[in-house]
C-alpha cells in the first residue's frame, strides 16, 4: 500500500488501522514500565553502584540515539508491520536472555538490545498514525496513542510489583507484552501505510519543517523526566512523606492520561500552534499553584492531576503538530527528529532540574519546571512571529518566492 493509498482508504479501512496501531501501543508502553524498574531493583540487589544503575537505565535512550538517524530508511524498505515486528523480536529476545545472564555487564549491553528494539515500533507507530488519520480527527487520533502508550508506561511498575522480581515471572511480562504489540499489528498487515524509502529531508532538514512540533518534543522530555524523576524527592523536601510523593506521582501520571483526549480535542477545534502556547503557560501556572497547595491534600492533588495533563500534553501536541506541518514523504524523518530531541529534553531535565533543586531545596524544581514551560510558551510565539514576517516580506516582495 503507498502512502496516497492510505489517504484513500475507506472509514472502515482507516478505523481498522488506527485501532491496531493504537492498541499495540499499550504493550509498547509496558514492556517500558517494566524494564526501567526491573533493572533497577535487580541492579540494587546485585550491589550494584548508582553510577551504573543509571548507566543501564541510559542504554535504552543510547540505542534510541544511535538508530534513529538511520532507522527512517531502513523501515521505508522493509515496511512498516516488518519492521515493528523485528523491533518487537528483538525486544523479546532481550528479555529471555536478562534471567540467563544474571550480571550487571550482561544486562546493560540486553538494555541497549532492548532499546534499539523498542525504537522500531515507537518510530513507525507514531508515523503510521500521522500518516493514515485525517485532518480533523489528527489530534484525537494522536492523544489517544499518547494516552494507549503512557497506560502501558504506568501499568508497568505495578505489574512488577505484582508478580515480583524472582524467578522467571517479571521477564514473562516483557515476552508478553511484546506480544500484545505485535497481535494487533499483524491483524492489520495489509492496512499498514508504505513509509518513505528516501525521503528528502534529513534530521536538520526535518526540524526545520516544524520546528514548533520540535518545542513541543524538547518541553515535553524535560517536563516528564522531570517530574517523574524528581516529584517524589520534591515532595519529601516539601515536608511530605515518600508514601505522599509516590501518591502525587501517581496523580501525576493518571491526570496526564485522562486529559490527554480533551487536549486533542482542543487541537482539532482551534489553532494547534496555540494549543502549544497555553500549553506552557498553563504548565507554568499549575506548577506553580500545586507548590503553594504543598500542604492542603485535596488542592494539591487536585492540581497535580490537572499538571499532569499539561506535562504529558507537550508531547501530544507535539506530534500534532508534526502531522500537520510534514508532508507524508517526510514523516518518517521527522518523527524520528523528534524523538531524538524528545530524548534530549528527557536527559537535560532531570539533571537541571536536579541542580536547581540543589541551590534551592525544595523549591528551585518547582521554579526549573515553571521556567523550561515559560520557555516553550515563548519559544513559541516567537516563531510564529517570525512566521508571520516571512510572510509578510514575501508578499511585499513577490521576486523572493520565484
Amino acid at each position: 500500500m503507498t502512502a496516497l493509498a492510505a489517504q484513500a482508504m475507506t472509514a472502515r479501512q482507516r478505523a481498522l488501522s488506527l485501532t491496531a496501531v493504537i492498541v499495540s501501543t499499550v504493550g509498547l508502553g509496558l514492556s517500558y514500565g517494566v524494564g526501567y524498574p526491573l533493572t533497577a531493583l535487580k541492579f540494587e540487589e546485585w550491589g550494584a553502584p548508582g553510577w551504573l544503575i543509571g548507566l543501564a537505565g541510559g542504554m535504552p535512550a543510547l540505542a534510541v540515539f544511535l538508530l534513529l538517524p538511520v532507522l527512517p530508511r531502513i523501515i521505508g524498505r522493509i515496511g512498516a508491520v516488518q519492521s515493528m515486528v523485528i523491533g518487537c523480536t528483538l525486544t523479546t529476545l532481550g528479555f529471555l536472555l536478562m534471567p540467563v545472564f544474571q550480571s550487571v555487564e550482561a544486562w546493560i549491553l540486553l538494555r541497549f538490545l532492548i532499546g534499539a528494539g523498542m525504537t522500531f515500533p515507537w518510530l513507525v507507530g507514531e508515523t503510521w498514525i500521522n500518516t493514515v488519520t485525517t485532518e480533523s480527527a489528527r489530534g484525537r487520533m494522536m492523544a489517544l496513542y499518547v494516552m494507549g502508550l503512557f497506560t502501558g508506561y504506568a501499568a508497568g511498575p505495578l505489574v512488577l510489583n505484582a508478580v515480583g522480581t524472582d524467578g522467571f515471572a517479571p521477564y514473562a511480562v516483557g515476552v508478553g507484552a511484546m506480544v500484545a504489540t505485535v497481535v494487533p499489528l499483524l491483524a492489520a498487515w495489509n492496512l499498514a501505510p508504505a513509509l518513505e524509502p528516501h525521503p528528502q529531508s534529513g534530521l536538520l532538514g526535518a526540524i526545520r519543517l516544524a520546528p514548533i512540533a520540535m518545542i513541543g518534543a524538547f518541553a515535553g522530555g524535560i517536563t516528564e523526566l522531570g517530574y517523574f524523576s524528581l516529584l517524589p524527592v520534591y515532595a519529601l523536601g516539601a515536608g511530605l512523606t515518600g508514601a505522599d510523593g509516590l501518591v502525587l506521582l501517581s496523580t501525576l501520571m493518571v491526570g496526564g492520561i485522562v486529559l490527554q483526549f480533551a487536549v486533542g480535542w482542543l487541537c482539532d477545534r482551534v489553532s494547534r500552534d496555540a494549543v502549544m502556547i497555553g500549553m506552557g503557560f498553563v504548565c507554568a501556572v499549575l506548577a506553580i499553584a500545586a507548590a503553594a497547595a504543598i500542604d492542603s491534600q485535596v488542592p494539591r492533588l487536585v492540581l497535580t492531576f490537572l499538571l499532569g495533563g499539561a506535562v504529558l500534553g507537550f508531547y501530544s501536541v507535539g506530534l500534532i503538530v508534526l502531522g500537520t506541518r510534514v508532508p507524508v514523504s517526510e514523516l518518517a524523518v521527522a518523527n524520528a527528529a523528534f524523538l531524538m530531541i524528545y530524548q534530549a529534553g528527557s536527559v537535560v531535565g532531570p539533571g537541571v532540574a536536579g541542580a536547581a533543586m540543589d541551590l534551592w531545596r525544595p523549591h528551585g524544581f518547582v521554579v526549573a519546571m515553571v521556567v523550561f514551560a515559560l520557555a516553550a510558551s515563548c519559544a513559541t510565539i516567537w516563531l510564529i512571529s517570525r512566521r508571520a514576517r516571512g510572510r509578510r516580506v514575501r508578499s511585499a516582495n513577490p521576486s523572493l518566492c520565484s
